[in-house]
């Protein structure tokens, strides 16, 4: 608590008023409140499976299966491009750069921060592809 209250006196004023109060009153948009929520369920129903059943490596692997159809290093589908498009920075890189940062992170270093990359590539995903990861993956395995 002593901490906290030391931070909080280091913040300018104005900083404090005009950039952070603000943001306390803001009521946060359902569908994102919707989206966090059912992202903190799969992420935790999807982590539980395969780091106690599997590895981390294997989720890895199964979701860029999952959206790349073939492994990376038979060849990398536009349909993975484009799903990783949906992060900001990657968007802005040119397509040789893009296939270049896909196989530096996805193809030769796949075994380094591979929890980090499976975070990456899970929020990246929408709801609906969240429940169809999870039902073909996960609950088809099962059945």
């Amino acid at each position: 608590m002593k901490n906290q209250m030391q931070l909080w006196k280091k913040i300018p004023v104005d900083v404090y008023i005009n950039h952070i109060i603000p943001y306390t009153y803001q009521k946060i948009d359902q569908k994102l409140s919707d989206d966090i929520h059912n992202f903190i369920y799969d992420y935790n129903m999807i982590i539980n499976y395969y780091y106690f059943d599997m590895n981390e490596y294997c989720l890895l692997i199964d979701i860029i299966l999952f959206f790349n159809k073939k492994t990376l290093s038979e060849s990398i589908n536009h349909l993975f491009i484009h799903f990783l498009n949906r992060n900001i920075v990657f968007n802005k890189l040119l397509h040789d750069k893009k296939i270049s940062f896909i196989k530096n992170n996805f193809c030769y270093n796949i075994h380094s921060n591979t929890q980090q990359k499976n975070k990456l590539l899970l929020a990246l995903m929408t709801p609906n592809e969240r429940a169809n990861f999870i039902n073909q993956y996960i609950i088809e395995y099962y059945e």
